[in-house]
């Protein structure tokens, strides 16, 4: 998923609305940080943390091109990220 997608789609979410990365065997785990590296904007899970919210996320890439791709950085590599769903007044990345 492309940052300038993410951002047209969620611009009319709540800004507090918390973010988690959803694994393949449906554990939410809470979006800590976020990472550029080489032209890829990583999101970095980490259990037990309050999650960024939209906002925080919209702050901190505010200064980025539209085209940069969105990654989760897992236990194992970096995947890409192809959409997200809304669960529960949070949002779930995948």
């Amino acid at each position: 998923m492309r940052l300038i997608d993410f951002n047209l789609s969620t611009v009319d979410l709540t800004p507090s609305m918390p973010l988690f990365w959803e694994t393949g065997t449906h554990q939410v785990v809470p979006i800590q940080a976020v990472q550029l590296r080489a032209g890829q904007l990583i999101l970095i899970p980490k259990s037990g943390v309050t999650p960024l919210t939209l906002n925080q996320l919209n702050a901190r890439t505010r200064q980025l091109s539209g085209p940069t791709q969105l990654y989760v950085q897992t236990p194992d590599n970096v995947q890409p990220l192809f959409g997200y769903r809304l669960h529960q007044a949070r949002l779930l990345l995948g």
